[in-house]
């Protein structure tokens, strides 16, 4: 059943769209136009070069701001997965709050930079270990993060010496789209009890330092 949609009759003007744990009217499925994995609700979806026009210029807003494990704020600081849901949530965009609950978010894209477009999510983990860093991919080769080895937030170019330790530990990337009419798309609501449930704070990056 998963990914797979159902229609619910309720009354002749108004009928409903089950996506597996949720329930959505259609107009408001025509609006904010979720995204849920692979599977696309409702047409002209916003592609991601506009999705970057705002995600990235947003996240170097905050360029410099300390790195602090735990932290959700520019002013006291972020660790990782606290910049990504900060970023995201200024453009509209409901995250959940770690790593490894956004790696569960939007839709899975290659595991290679070549393939990604900027305002897609990375995430990196040590081998065998679970997923402890996220990163937004900016394009260029770069990615920008707040970093526990840079100890703020920063570009990392991924062609240094610095930049092959996240070559050599991505794990996962995520495509999570805004929605072009600027309503908030709620990713948080999509996700499984168990998911929701691991909330562990990230260990942040291992990379050497700058």
């Amino acid at each position: 059943m998963r990914g797979r949609l159902m229609a619910v009759a309720m009354t002749p003007a108004m009928w409903m769209v089950a996506v597996p744990g949720q329930l959505y009217a259609q107009k408001e499925l025509q609006a904010i136009r979720v995204i849920l994995g692979g599977v696309r609700v409702a047409a002209k979806v916003a592609a991601p070069a506009a999705a970057a026009a705002r995600v990235v210029p947003t996240a170097e807003r905050y360029l410099g701001t300390p790195y602090r494990y735990g932290g959700t704020s520019p002013v006291t600081g972020f660790d990782c997965s606290g910049f990504v849901q900060y970023v995201f949530a200024r453009n509209r965009v409901k995250l959940p709050r770690t790593s490894r609950q956004q790696a569960k978010t939007g839709k899975a894209m290659p595991r290679r930079f070549a393939s990604l477009a900027p305002g897609d999510l990375v995430m990196f983990a040590e081998r065998g270990e679970p997923i402890s860093h996220v990163a937004i991919y900016a394009g260029h080769n770069r990615i920008i993060h707040a970093s526990s080895s840079g100890g703020a937030v920063r570009y990392d170019d991924l062609g240094t010496r610095r930049g092959k330790w996240f070559v050599d530990h991505m794990v996962a990337a995520r495509r999570v789209t805004p929605d072009g009419r600027g309503l908030m798309l709620d990713l948080v609501r999509l996700l499984d009890a168990k998911t929701l449930s691991d909330t562990v704070l990230d260990r942040g990056d291992y990379a050497p330092l700058p």
